[in-house]
């Protein structure tokens, strides 16, 4: 039997909890007057910019036509992404063999190799030590028949698409076992030599997807279809130029972001299922059932949320009456977890923009103190005339990752960030992409919409398969990436100048690895690929976070790397 005082002592743990929890609930009730502030967002400091010498930085042949219909996106994303990475130019259009080196990395973006080199002499400069890249998959029929030896390849036939992915080496910093791929790939039906590196494969028919093969002195990684058309895929490149070099440094964003979009609203339909399903209504299940998982991820992740909603559209018909407890509770909750709340902006008409009046005046009179500073785009559309919310300072905008006018940018004191992926589920192809732009940007950028969540006519037990959805979101892509530091929109500014404007360059003697910069934010991130392990650095900070990459986050313009004897 339990003493007097334990007993005693039970009690009074009880009632402080209790008690605490009242208060919290009582203080999340609230619905007027939220004090509290906008922050400000820290200047990150800069370290002098320099002239860099690129060192062994690699030089990239870029080899395919803009104009191609089939291929012409693979070629405008692989060049986009190299100048992402500040990668230099050596050559496009023609393969020169007599201005090609070892050094280069030679990458093919059509299927028709002969439109862009001689075969015999592509054949020669592999043997010789040449590095090649085919990121548009191979030519139908036997076009390229006379590389196969080089190609490792045994048997080719027509191909298809394949979606469920399977990796079998590690290619990526994060990779599942299996992913499902949603694009259209026309993957060749191939089989390669047993000395072949495969990557990833077909679950189903054992196709390789992404392998390497060495021929002679020189290596060749296939990326087997057009995966490519996608910018969401670039992982599966920086992968393959990881795979073909014996080190590989990159830089990359180092943050991740989550948006929740579309703060939940109430209407009768939704309020009468909800009832029916689960015993609530849509404010409370939304307050005590929805919201308390999305801060449970925030919590043990340490991922501050960026929630949005909407304020300016193409016509006033857009808005939705949003209501005003369950608004407040969530946007002072978001806000109590070091998150941010902004507007969106879902304007399908160019130069015609609504102002959602109504809602942005009690957003001011509920939270007084607070200035949105950040505008979520739900669309590619932009013009100026968006940024213009009546009381709002908007300095840092959500663009898309896919968009050549809103994805990365820093002018005039206002930044863009791009939301790389969007979507409640991960089984759809998600977590495929979410995976391939972390090994490319090194970023999560993810957007919910959470008013998808809620409880809908056609639908009505959504939520069970939504929280599971979640779930993975943490478990297979927040947990496994501590090393990411969480931002919320306004706070990625100095993440995107510095990632734009800076230069670097590295040299590697034996164990000792190099790393110059110029005109970075203190703390910018890169990637480092090898096979060696780290001993100690000096000027930069570094993370092992698995499948052969560090995270390094620069503290001077000049880093170095000793590398363990032995390795």
């Amino acid at each position: 039997m339990l003493s007097f005082k334990r007993l005693l002592y039970i009690v009074l743990v009880i009632a402080v909890l209790g008690g605490i929890f009242l208060i919290y609930n009582l203080n999340e009730s609230r619905l007027e007057n939220v004090q509290i502030q906008s922050r400000l967002v820290l200047e990150r400091e800069f370290t002098q910019t320099r002239q860099i010498d690129e060192g062994q930085r690699p030089k990239v042949w870029i080899l395919g036509d803009p104009e191609d219909e089939r291929y012409g996106k693979i070629y405008g994303n692989i060049r986009q992404f190299c100048q992402d990475l500040h990668l230099t130019m050596a050559g496009e259009g023609h393969l020169d063999m007599s201005g090609v080196t070892e050094r280069d990395l030679v990458i093919f973006c059509d299927a028709s190799l002969s439109r862009y080199a001689d075969l015999a002499a592509l054949e020669r400069f592999i043997a010789q030590g040449g590095r090649v890249i085919l990121a548009a998959g191979l030519a139908e029929g036997d076009e390229d028949s006379l590389l196969w030896p080089a190609f490792g390849i045994q048997k080719k036939s027509e191909g298809k698409d394949y979606h469920d992915l399977v990796f079998k080496k590690p290619l990526l910093p994060v990779q599942p076992k299996q992913a499902y791929y949603d694009g259209n790939s026309g993957s060749a039906r191939i089989k390669v030599s047993t000395d072949a590196s495969v990557y990833i494969q077909d679950k189903t028919n054992d196709v390789p997807i992404l392998y390497t093969y060495a021929w002679q002195k020189g290596r060749v990684c296939l990326i087997n279809g057009t995966f490519l058309t996608d910018i969401h895929c670039m992982g599966l490149l920086t992968g393959a130029i990881s795979a073909l070099l014996p080190d590989f440094v990159y830089p990359v964003l180092g943050v991740k972001s989550v948006f929740l979009d579309d703060f939940p609203v109430i209407t009768s339909a939704n309020d009468e299922l909800c009832k029916q399903t689960y015993g609530y209504s849509t404010k409370g299940f939304v307050q005590d059932v929805v919201w308390p998982v999305f801060q449970g991820a925030c919590l043990r992740t340490n991922t501050p949320y960026t929630a949005s909603i909407l304020a300016a559209a193409s016509s006033d018909e857009s808005f939705k009456t949003a209501g005003d407890a369950l608004f407040t509770t969530i946007g002072k909750s978001v806000l109590q977890f070091d998150g941010e709340l902004a507007y969106a902006a879902n304007c399908a008409e160019d130069g015609v923009v609504v102002f959602n009046e109504d809602f942005i005046k009690q957003f001011s009179k509920t939270f007084t103190n607070y200035t949105v500073q950040g505008l979520a785009m739900e669309t590619d559309n932009f013009f100026p005339g968006m940024l213009a919310v009546p009381g709002a300072d908007i300095r840092s905008i959500r663009g898309t990752l896919e968009s050549s006018d809103t994805r990365l940018s820093w002018e005039d004191g206002r930044t863009v960030f791009p939301a790389a992926t969007k979507g409640n589920s991960m089984e759809d192809g998600n977590l495929f992409a979410i995976c391939s732009v972390l090994g490319a940007y090194g970023m999560v950028s993810h957007v919910f919409d959470v008013s998808m969540l809620i409880a809908k006519d056609e639908d009505p037990a959504a939520w069970d398969s939504a929280k599971r959805q979640l779930g993975l979101f943490e478990s297979k892509v927040l947990a496994r990436v501590s090393w990411l530091e969480g931002r919320t929109l306004s706070q990625t500014e100095g993440d995107v100048r510095s990632y734009q404007d800076m230069d670097y360059g590295w040299t590697k003697s034996g164990k000792r690895m190099e790393l110059d910069c110029g005109g970075i934010a203190k703390g910018q991130a890169f990637f480092y690929h090898t096979k060696s392990r780290i001993a100690h650095a000096e000027g930069l900070t570094y993370e092992d976070v698995g499948n052969g990459y560090y995270l390094l986050r620069v503290q001077e313009n000049n880093g170095i790397i000793t590398l363990e004897e032995g390795k």
